[in-house]
């Protein structure tokens, strides 16, 4: 059983977060012309799950993150 100090710091990230990461990732993808299999992308997912973990949780601050990527 964990801790509470565990729990608390186990934040995962859920199927509707999961989906709101994957339309700003989709979007920008679309808006630079580019594959979901590039470098770049698989670059972009990390930095929009980066932002999400940092406390941007929004769709319009996971946006303005993914355009500066």
């Amino acid at each position: 059983m964990m801790s509470s100090a565990q729990t608390m710091s186990f934040n995962p990230i859920g199927p509707d977060e999961l989906e709101m990461i994957g339309k700003a990732l989709q979007d920008e993808l679309q808006r630079r012309a580019l594959s979901r299999k590039s470098e770049e992308a698989e670059a972009l997912a990390a930095n929009l799950i980066s932002a999400y973990q940092a406390g941007i949780r929004d769709d319009l601050g996971l946006s303005i993150v993914a355009g500066l990527s």
